[in-house]
């Protein structure tokens, strides 16, 4: 399977920003390290805040459908699948907040471009772990200890996100985000 145009570009696109930052990657250095010309970039993209802000778009994207995929596993016991979930959707940021000089940077690069891709991931995250509380629920879990699903998802998010800037490389991530899910797991039987 090749990979698309538009992959190839945030690819490019993502490694630049987290190697330079995002005011000393140009265009022109982004459509050299895809491989193809600028005025394809420009065809697609306007300009670098808009690419940006694709780039967000897209990572986003890649987070929930991760996130959803991880929640339907029918047949996983509790803690590996709040593992699966977490790690879906904040590993990726982790190795962007962790992986290149200016990682933590694209986090916070200009936030109006990215405000509504972050407050879309919040929303339909939580969306996703309180339909996985519900589901959980009906397998018998006790969720009264957080209030109920949505209070589990709430739970989720935030220490799920949190870890990510407590740790500094990806094993000691993994390990803390699997005793979140065995605590979480424990908080939730009968």
């Amino acid at each position: 399977m090749t990979e698309s145009l538009a992959d190839r570009i945030f690819g490019a696109a993502l490694l630049l920003f987290g190697r330079h930052g995002f005011q000393r990657t140009s265009m022109a250095d982004i459509a050299k390290a895809a491989g193809i010309a600028r005025a394809t970039l420009y065809l697609r993209f306007a300009d670098k805040r808009a690419l940006f802000e694709g780039l967000a778009a897209s990572l986003v994207d890649q987070a929930l459908a991760d996130a959803a995929a991880a929640a339907d596993r029918e047949k996983a016991e509790l803690a590996s699948t709040v593992q699966a979930i977490v790690m879906a959707k904040e590993l990726r940021f982790f190795k962007i907040i962790n992986g290149a000089p200016h990682g933590a940077e694209l986090l916070a690069v200009d936030t109006e471009l990215t405000a509504r891709h972050v407050a879309r991931l919040d929303k339909e995250y939580i969306d996703i772990l309180t339909r996985f509380g519900r589901y959980a629920e009906e397998r018998g879990a006790d969720l009264s200890a957080f209030g109920g699903p949505a209070g589990f998802a709430n739970f989720l998010a935030t220490a799920g996100a949190g870890l990510k800037h407590e740790v500094r490389d990806e094993a000691a991530y993994r390990e803390a985000v699997q005793r979140l899910a065995r605590v979480t797991a424990r908080a939730a039987r009968r």
